[in-house]
């Protein structure tokens, strides 16, 4: 029931974001994929996502670890299959190109998506390190650990079991500290 609740909580803490979000379209930003590039590197695991809900709208270029809401919060690397990624990928684009804060900043994995698609069609194709996404394979992702717990909704995708490990004594701030915003191509890209 504890467990119910705190999703409750987290999806109507998510619901007031998407509401007090600005107008502008959701995208990647250079922030968040250094952000999750950090995490890939930090973990070790292939594929990191960083929702954009966990991220402030500005920070320092020098100093990444001034573009995350939450400073204090752990790092987690959880198991999913290929499927479970492409339904998170979906969940990621549903609303674009509204502002969302569910929508991952990715690392190790590139999307093309179809904007005019169905919201749970959209995803037309995924690539972890240029090999294509497989359905079937088991994949390691890092990610926040409320993230990694199910929150922004993605307990509808994964249980908070899939977590295989929380690393330990390391912040999202931590990790980021003094470490610069770095310039790369979108990993998300529009079809046609």
């Amino acid at each position: 029931m504890k467990f119910l609740m705190r999703q409750c909580l987290l999806l109507c803490a998510a619901m007031t974001m998407v509401a007090a979000a600005s107008a502008e379209p959701a995208g990647t930003s250079a922030a968040g994929q250094s952000i999750a590039d950090a995490l890939c590197a930090a973990t070790s695991a292939p594929i990191a996502f960083v929702p954009d809900g966990v991220l402030n709208s500005t920070g320092k270029k020098d100093d990444l670890s001034t573009w995350i809401q939450f400073p204090a919060e752990s790092v987690s690397v959880v198991r999913l299959t290929g499927k479970q990624i492409r339904s998170a990928l979906e969940r990621s684009v549903s609303l674009f190109p509204s502002s969302n804060p569910s929508f991952l900043q990715v690392s190790g994995i590139d999307v093309v998506f179809d904007k005019d698609k169905s919201p749970d069609k959209r995803v037309v194709s995924a690539t972890v390190l240029g090999a294509a996404l497989e359905d079937a394979k088991s994949y390691e992702v890092a990610m926040p650990t409320s993230l990694a717990k199910g929150g922004l909704g993605y307990f509808m995708i994964w249980e908070k079991t899939a977590v295989v490990r929380t690393l330990p004594k390391t912040t999202m701030g931590g990790l980021c500290a003094g470490k610069p915003v770095l310039d790369s191509d979108a990993r998300w890209k529009q079809a046609g």
